[in-house]
């Protein structure tokens, strides 16, 4: 199988683009769609799938946040790419557009050319939608553009030149700003060395947000992350604070997680789950990262 074009934006793929192929999947980075990995089947797949645009802007998207890519097969373009909660409707793309420009230098007052063909993935959505959320963003002054040149006499064919973020478009991304680390954080890659430890957590992840949400599912969520720290915990002394840790372990076990007794707190709302998956999962990834340099363990 020949690899010339990129199946989401019909361009000629530069072959310094292209990784070596080792195993049933292709890996390219491009400017404008980012880190791709995907199966052979699924390549040809994608170029006619009407959902091809949303997949071009996880990708990019991750790639934008130093995400590893994930894996696009034919599952993935049928249905696993909702798990990565896309935008759906055009004012979530709206402000994902202004939040990928923010993350790629729009917080710093840089400014972009753009053009619907190329940077579609920017906003998730497909070239002709890019040049409506253009229009709009513009009208509500979240961006300003220097001048428009027009190649083709049609709102595809049109180059915004020293388009910026605007005070208010910097604002409006930085709404989202608060929940990327969070987003990092549940989609990384995390191995630990123990298939079956990886499992678990693979597991728990998706449990605890799969639709709809319940406080039972949450719960079982946190309690698998806890019995994976569990065997852990004299090891994780040698990567953090030992009072840390067991102020930690304190914290965990007074709530009814995994321990029903009369003396733990009982957990009722979302939110206090979430507060305690986090602190579970940023642990186990830290650890985890820590683990792996090339450094000795703290005393």
């Amino acid at each position: 199988m020949t690899i010339e074009k990129c199946p989401f934006t019909g361009f000629k793929l530069d072959p310094e683009e292209i990784k070596p192929v080792t195993g049933p999947f292709i890996e390219y980075e491009t400017p404008f769609v980012g880190k791709v990995k995907i199966t052979l089947p699924a390549f040809d797949e994608i170029k006619n799938a009407p959902n091809k645009y949303i997949i071009a802007g996880i990708c990019l998207s991750r790639t934008i946040q130093h995400l590893e890519p994930l894996l696009i097969d034919s599952n993935f373009i049928q249905f696993k790419y909702k798990k990565e909660k896309p935008p759906e409707k055009f004012e979530e793309k709206c402000l994902l557009f202004l939040r990928n420009l923010y993350l790629t230098g729009g917080n710093e007052n840089k400014s972009f050319t753009l053009r619907p063909q190329n940077n579609f993935a920017l906003a998730f959505a497909s070239p002709e939608e890019f040049a409506r959320i253009i229009d709009h963003v513009l009208s509500e002054y979240f961006i300003t553009i220097g001048n428009t040149t027009v190649t083709t006499g049609e709102s595809l064919g049109r180059i915004y030149n020293n388009t910026k973020l605007t005070t208010a478009g910097r604002t409006e991304a930085s709404k989202s700003l608060p929940k990327l680390p969070m987003f990092s954080l549940i989609n990384q890659n995390i191995q630990t060395g123990d298939k079956d430890t990886d499992n678990q957590i693979n597991h728990a992840r998706e449990i605890f947000f799969s639709e709809p949400m319940s406080i039972d599912n949450m719960r079982s969520a946190c309690a698998t992350l806890s019995y994976v720290l569990e065997p852990l915990r004299n090891d994780l002394n040698n990567f953090f604070n030992q009072k840390d840790i067991q102020d930690f372990f304190q914290i965990v076990n007074s709530f009814d997680i995994r321990h029903n007794k009369e003396s733990t707190k009982k957990l009722e709302y979302q939110e206090q789950f979430e507060w305690i998956f986090y602190s579970l999962l940023n642990t186990i990834t830290t650890y985890v990262k820590l683990k792996a340099l090339p450094i000795k363990p703290s005393d």
